[in-house]
């Protein structure tokens, strides 16, 4: 009976002849040689079913001109890699907040004539978005686009002052010392 067997190490199907009532040993013992690899090391495999040495080919279901996979085994892998703490804290996301009547700061109503007014201005690059009114420009928070405000003149607003505290940083004088540093004698 002619048994094709695929080799793992190179990828090629090598053939071997082995009787019709031949146990499976038998033909891992053929594949050991042609290997050189000890038998014990081997596995053979037909299907999805793996091979015994006590079976017979027959009742094992291989038959003439099938073919049989080689299995080696292998020492294990690594250790699993261990996390890195992590030393700086947790970004927090910015949640946004649900504004109820924020469309009131968008127009108004004039009572005596009952005309709509807009409070904020429309951004030239996104119809429907209103740019946000800071003290010295108008922004579009989508496209980025800024517009300063003008004096009478056509001069920009100064920048207004930023209400954080500065912190000043104090330096200490360092002394020098008289000893010399460096490898002991």
């Amino acid at each position: 009976m002619k048994v094709f067997v695929k080799d793992p190490s190179s990828g090629l199907t090598q053939t071997h002849y082995v009787e019709n009532n031949g146990l499976v040993a038998d033909l891992k013992d053929q594949v050991a040689d042609s290997m050189s690899v000890p038998s014990e090391e081997l596995e053979l495999q037909f299907g999805i079913m793996t091979l015994e040495n006590e079976q017979f080919l027959a009742d094992a279901g291989v038959l003439d001109e099938v073919e049989v996979s080689v299995h080696v085994a292998l020492d294990g892998g690594k250790k699993k890699k261990k996390r890195k703490p992590h030393t700086t804290p947790k970004k927090i996301k910015h949640v946004h907040k649900k504004r109820p009547k924020a469309l009131l700061e968008y127009f108004s109503v004039d009572e005596s004539t009952g005309k709509v007014k807009r409070l904020k201005n429309e951004s030239p690059n996104m119809p429907g978005v209103y740019m946000a009114d800071h003290p010295d420009r108008y922004t579009c928070g989508k496209t980025g686009t800024m517009f300063y405000k003008l004096t009478a003149d056509g001069k920009r607003l100064p920048v207004p002052a930023q209400k954080k505290k500065v912190v000043e940083v104090k330096k200490e004088a360092v002394k020098a010392d008289s000893k010399k540093k460096g490898k002991k004698k």
